[in-house]
């Protein structure tokens, strides 16, 4: 019903012809302005306050009831939870297609920074990103001191690129537990595994470890061997223990076996009771007629 003509018969004059001010709506009140879109924006600053918020994790829902309470209330905010939703959504699709080139120009700015930090990508044929390796110049001294013994495990996946994440682990004089390198590994073939400790070698001043502890990955397994033929290469005792349990009629034994392992002070005394108790399992195993 609101309708506005405006004629403009001469050069510098306009006539106003109609004019209808009803509506065929009510005026929203102060306290509902905020629901228009039309007043609806998410500013620059929430934007910066967004990506911070992002990177420890912090989902949506939250960083709007902190500026909620923030701002005095939902109205004084400027936009609704769905705007900020939709923010984030836009910001995933430019980024889409682009990661990869995004995630070396990230490691090209800390190599500018830091000379010591390390990177590796590997491009396919058609242009994909492949294996990545990445150390920085205070893991990699870290590795001087105590890069003697190092834990590799790769149980974990990225849940957008199925990519492996692939860890390299160590132990400090605190015994805390210090991260010498990472990779993203496309499969966990050997010669993905391969590719990761060349690159890792010649990221770190000492080169090979002396040892390395791994899960009882076959492809791994002939990975070490080609690649560091002069490392010890031993399974790690957690994924050990765990096979022990899925044996059966293992789980009457198992605290004995765990005595065994743990509570012997040398190899003579671990010996004798592991010879106590194989025996005695054996000898309870039931007969065959």
């Amino acid at each position: 019903m609101a309708k506005l003509v405006v004629l403009k018969p001469y050069e510098y004059k306009y006539i106003v012809q109609t004019f209808r001010e009803e509506h065929n709506h009510e005026m929203k009140t102060q306290d509902k302005v905020h629901l228009l879109r039309s007043h609806r924006k998410v500013t620059e600053s929430t934007k910066v306050y967004n990506a911070h918020l992002s990177k420890v994790n912090i989902p949506v829902h939250q960083q709007v009831s902190l500026l909620e309470v923030l701002a005095g209330g939902l109205e004084n905010i400027g936009f609704l939870r769905k705007d900020m939703y939709n923010y984030q959504r836009d910001m995933r699709e430019e980024v889409t297609g682009h990661d990869a080139e995004l995630l070396k120009e990230l490691f090209l700015l800390e190599q500018e920074k830091n000379e010591s930090f390390y990177f590796k990508m590997e491009v396919d044929s058609e242009g994909r990103m492949g294996n990545v390796f990445w150390a920085d110049g205070r893991s990699r001294r870290a590795y001087g001191f105590f890069g003697d013994v190092v834990v590799f495990d790769t149980t974990f996946n990225t849940n957008r690129y199925g990519m492996v994440f692939a860890p390299l682990l160590g132990v400090n004089n605190h015994r805390q537990t210090i991260l010498f390198a990472c990779a993203f590994l496309t499969s966990e073939t050997t010669e993905s595994f391969v590719w990761l400790f060349e690159q890792f070698k010649k990221a770190m001043p000492c080169g090979a470890p002396k040892m390395i502890i791994t899960d009882q990955d076959a492809a791994m397994a002939k990975a070490i061997a080609a690649s560091l033929p002069t490392t010890f290469h031993r399974y790690c005792i957690w994924h050990i223990m765990n096979k022990f349990t899925e044996k059966p009629g293992i789980r009457k034994s198992f605290s004995e076996l765990c005595n065994c392992i743990w509570d012997m002070d040398s190899k003579e005394e671990f010996d004798a009771k592991w010879d106590e108790v194989i025996t005695k399992k054996w000898s309870e195993r039931p007969s065959v007629a």
